[in-house]
């Protein structure tokens, strides 16, 4: 019998990190204590793809924390959904940066700027996110600085997982950002799947994230859902990637 919705959502409070505690059940813990597993999905040139024992494929789930390959299809339950942006420099991306901003950037790459709220980037240039050049979308072209869909979310063991869409797969997750506002109930009341597609550009072929409803949550991981949901709910989670995840410039990043 297909376990019953429940009436219950998790709304997404204001970034107010001196009172944001994620505990997990422990005391005195903030979510800059923890590394969250995130997941990425493996690009041709991916530290996991090119590893001489056991690499994974491209288009496969991997798992940054606890290095576990989920293969190509990742059945997972949606808890909380919320927005970042985040503004990573590379060398040859520079030129371009700066002739948006119209000012020289600071020397060296990697992270300049973040907001964990989408409202206020902190760094540099930092300032209000809607005023910032950087933010802009170009036709189809991508904002220099990337808004990411997040999704806290559980495995079929339970586990908590963070998916992410950003830069060409913001449109997946503004897809299943949509789908989760559209179905009635909870988020986790049902269970997704995520599948990759394969795209080229002149850049090479690079893999792209689907996401699909399978039906309702199995009884048994409602109530894990609802106790993650209970702990995440009014927490600032920081999903920034790694530098190292930027290897494939203009395709789906992190995820």
């Amino acid at each position: 019998m297909a376990a019953e919705r429940e009436s219950s959502t998790v709304s997404i409070q204001p970034y107010d990190p001196p009172d944001s505690r994620l505990t997990l059940g422990q005391t005195n813990q903030d979510a800059s204590d923890l590394i969250l597993p995130r997941i990425k999905v493996v690009q041709a040139m991916s530290a996991e793809a090119s590893r001489d024992e056991d690499p994974a494929k491209v288009g496969d789930f991997y798992n940054t924390l606890t290095s576990e390959n989920y293969g190509d299809k990742l059945r997972f339950v949606p808890i909380l959904a919320f927005k970042q942006r985040v503004f990573l420099v590379r060398q040859e991306r520079r030129e371009k940066i700066e002739a948006v901003l119209g000012v020289p950037l600071s020397e060296g790459d990697g992270l300049k700027c973040r907001s964990l709220d989408t409202i206020a980037g902190s760094g540099e240039p930092g300032g209000e996110c809607t005023t910032c050049p950087l933010s802009v979308w170009d036709g189809n072209i991508p904002p220099l600085c990337s808004e990411t869909y997040n999704f806290a979310s559980i495995n079929e063991l339970g586990e908590l997982i963070i998916l992410s869409f950003a830069k060409s797969s913001a449109k997946t997750g503004k897809r299943l950002n949509s789908m989760l506002r559209m179905r009635p109930g909870a988020p986790w009341a049902s269970t997704y799947e995520a599948s990759t597609r394969k795209e080229k550009n002149d850049r090479g072929t690079f893999a792209v994230p689907e996401v699909k409803v399978v039906g309702p949550t199995p009884t048994e991981l409602l109530k894990v859902a609802h106790d993650w949901a209970s702990q995440l709910a009014g927490t600032v989670l920081d999903v920034t990637p790694e530098a190292e995840e930027t290897e494939v410039p203009d395709s789906p990043l992190p995820f």
